[in-house]
């Protein structure tokens, strides 16, 4: 199986070169395996509730975290890894046959561009700082196995073990790093040398795989939704104020939308997807999930323990600035 598992990881990484024969310039016209809508997405922006809402209006929707080939072999890697749990690997494993049937779906807009039907997607955004905690709820029988890992590796005893305390120490040294760190937060190519600083003050490797996923919506749109898209979203403007914005490149139209604003943006996904009367129901809610203490508080344990110069950081990358997030209680970005 290890050695399947290679030659998948090695012919999704890998691009392939044409074969031989004639050249057609574009592979024949036709919608996407009646594919109404990609919600394209980094994760817990409510793209289950819009997929659902959807679905009640008859129309069909892929969702997807990840789509371009280099990603997707990364999460490959990931299922491999024996030290990831059944659950949650089976989760990754469902995601990531779907964000393959996107990859194509992608690509194949792409290679027709400017012929044939386009693509309509999806993508919310979400405050930086705030998807961190609603991820972290969502992956938390994940990250259980991780703190309680990163305890013993500190000495500590399972009998012992306190997952709030050890999530609040684990936040305090990830804050620390990144507030020292020379690295820019939102590099895609210095992510690698922000997880080395990590892993020597951790040798568990938790620190760095956190420090990754704090960072995600920082680099998200570079890291994911460039690479397969060909779409830089940063090159066309965002209304921070209505909290959406509309834009078509290469065969695809996407609107972009603010999760915190989702409730007064129903009419601008009607407008956009063509449906009726769209209810957006309450769908895989982070706040619903059963971990040993409350969100919200440790939600603001955590935000104490970040310094004005880290928050400062986080709210001056092109990210936040371009979607209009600020640190709560300052001034909206201009």
């Amino acid at each position: 199986m290890t050695g399947l598992v290679r030659r998948i990881i090695d012919r999704i990484a890998q691009p392939r070169l044409p074969e031989p024969g004639p050249v057609r310039d574009a592979l024949p016209a036709a919608r996407p395996e009646n594919i109404d809508v990609v919600i394209f997405q980094m994760g817990k922006v409510a793209s289950t509730a819009i997929a659902a809402g959807l679905g009640r209006s008859g129309l069909h929707s892929l969702q997807a975290h990840v789509a371009c080939p280099g990603r997707l072999a990364e999460k490959l890697h990931t299922i491999a890894n024996p030290a990831l749990g059944e659950e949650v690997a089976t989760r990754v494993y469902q995601d990531f046959l779907l964000e393959l049937r996107v990859m194509y779906l992608l690509a194949r807009i792409r290679r027709n561009s400017g012929a044939g039907d386009g693509l309509n997607i999806i993508t919310p955004v979400r405050d930086p700082v705030s998807w961190y905690w609603s991820h972290f709820a969502e992956m938390y029988d994940h990250y259980r196995g991780l703190l309680l890992r990163y305890w013993q590796a500190q000495g500590g005893t399972a009998e012992a073990f306190d997952p709030r305390q050890v999530f609040l120490e684990l936040l305090e040294r990830m804050f620390g790093l990144l507030e020292k760190t020379a690295a820019p937060l939102d590099s895609v190519a210095g992510l690698a040398s922000l997880q080395q600083e990590a892993n020597e003050l951790d040798p568990s490797n938790v620190l760095a795989s956190q420090v990754n996923r704090f960072l995600v919506p920082l680099r998200w749109f570079d890291e994911d939704f460039l690479p397969a898209t060909g779409v830089d979203v940063y090159r066309h403007p965002f209304d921070t104020a209505g909290g959406s914005s509309r834009l078509q490149e290469g065969g695809f139209s996407v609107l972009l939308l603010q999760y915190e604003k989702l409730g007064s943006l129903v009419g601008q996904l009607e407008s956009f997807t063509g449906a009726s009367a769209l209810d957006l129901g309450r769908e895989n809610a982070s706040e619903d999930k059963e971990i040993p203490f409350d969100l919200a508080q440790m939600q603001k344990s955590g935000l104490e323990r970040m310094s004005p110069a880290l928050v400062e950081r986080i709210y001056d990358c092109r990210y936040s600035r371009h979607f209009g997030y600020f640190p709560a209680g300052g001034d909206a970005a201009p």
